[in-house]
């Protein structure tokens, strides 16, 4: 094609004459840095330990969210409720979210009835909020919580939805995960925790899922007062269980099937817990003895389900961050609540998603360390020299001043896009790097090496300015999150912009200082070289 068409650079572009000048004030501050090569190390490193600052504060998620304009509200009510609390519970709810004008439908789910009318799951309303609304989902989410905190014998839980979803849970939910092979000290350790973080202002509706979650009347029967009344502990269970659900003595037989004959005392007489308390139990030798001398009745709680994992029973507690809460909230609960109250064989577990999260980092951290060994050795055979791969490969920390600083200036966490962002980091950046030492090695062949590192780096300004601002651009759309799924992949963008932008500049300024301490002998040091 250049044959053919034979191209003649114009002198008249728009951007000749800025990038000229550009040019010759590179020329002027690159005779001043050289002068102070250390002052100049010494800046690459204190930027280099600011990065890793930064990114120790940064938030960490498997994946970004995406505003899909999606909010559930989930209503738990106490246990024991009837249908037509639960359905007033539900009715005050629904008013909050039809009221919204930013609402444009919502669908309310139930479960079937249980026993005694009660219900058996937890409804839940899901609203979709209209395209043109004028608030944000998150900063909706949050009017509804204030609005629905307020009603009595239930926990409501609002929270919006997404695709993919950060996986970790919504960062206005607090939530700690206890494990222990004793039940009973991992039951105590979590009533302790609730009681603690509920006297905290930072989260409210604190919630153990062992706790209340389906009370029963338990009988401690007292073995030695029992033996000696001629009774067992099966005899009094039994006897109370006749009681309170009644015995069937015979059978009838109606049309060829036996119907039970099932005797009960009235509704009315054992309805209380004190009514019960009164029962006189009859021994096999034919007296009497009250059922308080023999054994206790009380109220305990019965989870309606255990979980157990790796052969440990686990707990979840969960809280709502008020407003009085912080980003160093959560760590300060940790140390100032739930770790003070745990007892020896209770620990705090990992959920599935931060095993998930942790797995994946992992494997992306071995990826990239792979990555960056396999282009040092590609420089290595190239250059033929290791010295050169490492000049080369120091614009890889330079990067990460960008990415970093970029993601910490959004507020965007650290992910696994971002992390396929530093994996494609890593073989990007050292392009400038490449082209820089390769042109200053072939100006030393004919000038001295300060001369020859500040023109390779005048003379590549232009395509080392137009390659980066190629990629910066195209990354730009999804950098401002534009579509659907754009907040998932916005992570990866502002890695490599950052990065990108970073590494150039700090590429052509400090790279030279690099060179030149590596290369002190001069045009003898590359012919030996």
């Amino acid at each position: 094609c250049y044959m053919n068409y034979k191209p003649v650079e114009k002198k008249t572009a728009p951007l000749s004459r800025p990038v000229e000048k550009m040019q010759e004030q590179y020329r002027r501050t690159m005779r001043r840095l050289l002068r102070h090569k250390g002052l100049v190390m010494l800046a690459s490193v204190a930027l280099l330990a600011l990065s890793i600052v930064l990114a120790l504060n940064l938030r960490t998620e498997l994946m970004g969210e995406d505003d899909m304009g999606q909010i559930t509200v989930t209503v738990e009510t106490k246990p024991g409720l009837q249908m037509e609390i639960v359905e007033g519970i539900l009715n005050r709810a629904e008013a909050v979210v039809s009221a919204d004008p930013n609402v444009e439908d919502y669908l309310t789910q139930t479960g079937g009835g249980g026993l005694g009318g009660s219900m058996s799951s937890n409804p839940t309303v899901t609203a979709y909020l209209r395209k043109d609304r004028d608030m944000e989902t998150d900063d909706v989410v949050k009017l509804w919580r204030k609005e629905l905190e307020t009603i009595p014998n239930c926990n409501i839980t609002v929270s919006a939805n997404s695709t993919i979803g950060s996986m970790m849970g919504t960062s206005d939910t607090y939530q700690v995960i206890l494990q222990s092979t004793n039940y009973d000290s991992l039951k105590a350790d979590s009533d302790r925790i609730v009681a603690a973080l509920d006297a905290r202002p930072e989260v409210t509706k604190v919630h153990s899922d062992l706790e209340n979650a389906a009370p029963v009347v338990k009988v401690r029967v007292n073995p030695i007062k029992a033996k000696a009344a001629g009774l067992s502990a099966a005899q009094i269970g039994g006897t109370l269980n006749s009681m309170l659900s009644g015995v069937s003595p015979a059978s009838l037989e109606i049309d060829g099937r036996d119907v039970d004959i099932k005797v009960e005392y009235d509704k009315d007489r054992y309805k209380t817990l004190s009514q019960v308390q009164n029962i006189v139990l009859q021994t096999p030798t034919g007296g009497a003895v009250a059922r308080t001398d023999v054994a206790d009745l009380v109220f305990e709680d019965s989870p309606s389900t255990i979980r157990r994992q790796d052969k440990q029973y686990r707990v979840t507690i969960t809280g709502t961050y008020t407003d009085k809460a912080t980003e160093t909230t959560e760590k300060q609960l940790q140390t100032e609540v739930v770790a003070p109250q745990l007892t020896q064989g209770v620990s705090i577990a990992m959920n599935s998603m931060q095993k998930s999260m942790q797995k994946e980092f992992t494997n992306l951290g071995k990826a990239i360390a792979m990555a960056i060994f396999l282009v040092f050795v590609v420089m290595a055979c190239q250059f033929e020299s290791p010295k050169f791969s490492i000049m080369v490969m120091t614009t890889v920390p330079f990067c990460l001043i960008g990415a970093f600083g970029l993601l910490w200036i959004v507020d965007s966490a650290i992910s696994m896009t971002s992390l396929l962002g530093f994996l494609m980091l890593v073989g990007t950046v050292v392009n400038n790097g490449i082209l820089y030492v390769d042109t200053v090695n072939q100006y030393r062949q004919t000038m001295d090496m300060e001369t020859a590192m500040i023109e390779a780096g005048a003379t590549r300004l232009r395509p080392i300015l137009m390659t980066t601002l190629t990629t910066v651009l195209s990354m730009l759309p999804m950098a401002l999150a534009l579509g659907d799924s754009g907040e998932t992949t916005q992570g990866l963008a502002l890695v490599n912009i950052g990065g990108l932008t970073a590494s150039t500049i700090l590429a052509l300024l400090m790279l030279p200082a690099y060179y030149s301490v590596m290369n002190r002998g001069g045009k003898q040091s590359l012919m030996a070289d």
